[in-house]
């Protein structure tokens, strides 16, 4: 019995006589004689075939390469340049009819090779970490839980084998604004009143503030809240209103050392609200009027005394100088004249004197006599 076998240029084939491998069939036309005949095609377009090992012994030794890959190796097989197919552990028959073939053992311990397009196609997302650091932040870098380096800013690509996890956690390194919220406090003299604090923080040891707290953030706010309630129970209520510089120094000399034991760059603590009960901003507003009124009389005293003292000095003056005080009441008139139409002065002869130069006043009468 005659059976007629066409092979393609992409395949190859094996005769099987009564369910035995026989022999490997090339691309062509193959005339099959005999009963019990039948044919296994294998495409070519796969590159990387199974079968049985009775049905490889039958195939030439240059048709196919076997692969062993290890535990701490992968392979990529290529294909006329460009990466085709992706290899874990194990043994790997690859089909090396086509000179282009290739395959590329890759060691898990060297770095990964440039992620491109064909190899993202090929190789499982399990298989490797692909991470971006931005410039604004740090990455820190496990291995199977266990901190490595630290990453700066850049594109990563490593091994992340199941049996090796790789996996890196991104730390914000910009500078952040945390706003206690008002909280109920007492002075040291029995004053309750609700005070709000900012500031501004940054990480600086991204691995040790990461790996010491939970919520960084949280911590810098207690870290603040519970500085405050110190400073604020150790002042009087004055002394609060009259510092607020002497606690935000007092704050920061607090924070600042334990915050940088954690890994955190304290940059600013201020206090942004002073909030008091309605009936003591009633008695500060009476306090604060009666001082305002106290000082105000006090300058208005020391300005009555002052023009006192002038009036005196210049009653003085015009006491020893008879003259000057008739120049002041000669101005007085004149200032007087400029406001009315006409101003009389009527003095006796005695007073005359007081007014005219001397000698003017009997020089005068004679010419009248005479």
């Amino acid at each position: 019995m005659l059976t007629t076998i066409h092979v393609k240029l992409d395949e190859r084939a094996v005769m099987f006589r009564h369910g035995l491998p026989v022999r490997a069939l090339g691309p062509g036309k193959h005339v099959l004689w005999g009963f019990g005949v039948s044919v296994e095609r294998f495409p070519l377009a796969p590159l990387v075939f199974e079968t049985l090992p009775e049905v490889r012994a039958v195939l030439p030794a240059h048709w196919f390469e076997e692969v062993v890959v290890s535990p701490g190796q992968r392979a990529i097989v290529h294909q006329d340049g460009k990466p085709r197919v992706f290899l874990r552990p194990g043994t790997h028959r690859v089909w090396k009819v086509d000179e282009t073939v290739l395959v590329q053992l890759l060691s898990l311990a060297d770095p990964m090779p440039t992620l491109t397009k064909e190899l993202v196609a090929i190789i499982p997302r399990d298989e490797y970490a692909d991470v971006l650091v931005r410039e604004h932040e740090r990455g820190l870098l496990y291995v199977q839980g266990r901190l490595t380096r630290t990453l700066e800013p850049g594109r990563y690509t490593f091994w992340s084998p199941p049996e090796e996890r790789v996996d890196v956690t991104s730390v914000d390194m910009r500078l952040q604004q945390l706003l206690v919220a008002p909280q109920e406090l007492m002075t040291r003299d029995k004053v309750t009143l609700r005070l709000s604090v900012t500031a501004e923080y940054a990480v600086l040891e991204p691995a040790l503030a990461t790996n010491t707290v939970v919520q960084l953030r949280d911590t810098v706010y207690l870290l603040t809240q519970m500085a405050c309630r110190e400073y604020v129970a150790a002042v009087t209520l004055d002394e609060l209103l009259a510092g607020r510089d002497a606690m935000t120094r007092a704050l920061s000399e607090e924070v600042v050392p334990k915050a940088r034991d954690l890994g955190v760059r304290v940059e600013r603590i201020g206090v942004k609200d002073i909030v008091l009960p309605g009936e003591m901003k009633t008695l500060l507003n009476r306090v604060i009027e009666a001082e305002k009124e106290a000082a105000a009389n006090v300058i208005l005293r020391r300005e009555e005394t002052a023009a006192t003292r002038s009036l005196a000095n210049t009653a003085k003056v015009l006491a020893e100088n008879p003259v000057l005080l008739r120049l002041k009441e000669l101005e007085s008139l004149k200032e007087i004249a400029g406001s009315i139409k006409e101003v009389r002065v009527v003095v006796g002869a005695d007073r005359l004197e007081t007014i005219l130069p001397v000698g003017l006043l009997a020089e005068t009468t004679s010419r009248s006599e005479s």
